[in-house]
């Protein structure tokens, strides 16, 4: 399962990171993006090029877009969103990190 948060600076992000690194998560189980506005790409490579395109939730090879837009129920626009990927055990305390951390919206998928 994935939490999903979006954060207003930067420096929230941090903070969150830390955090989340102090109770044990790697790197690796993380997601950082930026909403940003739209990208608008003429082919595959120009996206690749781009830092918003970190990585997409569309299953098809050519279909381009951020992150974000795969995001069920995402209401925010501006932002970064900080995505964990955790147990079921765990979703509770990671919640209340990304409260702690100034989250503005959270999202369970």
């Amino acid at each position: 399962m994935r939490l999903i948060a979006v954060m207003p600076d930067t420096r929230q992000v941090g903070f969150l990171i830390d955090s989340l690194r102090n109770n044990g998560f790697d790197r690796k189980d993380l997601i950082v993006s930026d909403l940003g506005d739209r990208e608008h790409w003429g082919n595959p490579e120009e996206a690749a090029e781009e830092i918003s395109f970190i990585q997409t939730e569309r299953e098809g090879l050519w279909e381009i877009g951020t992150f974000a837009e795969g995001i069920e129920g995402l209401k925010s626009k501006e932002g970064i969103l900080v995505v964990v990927e955790l147990s079921k055990n765990a979703s509770l305390h990671v919640r209340e990190l990304m409260e702690e951390a100034g989250a503005v919206e959270i999202i369970q998928d």
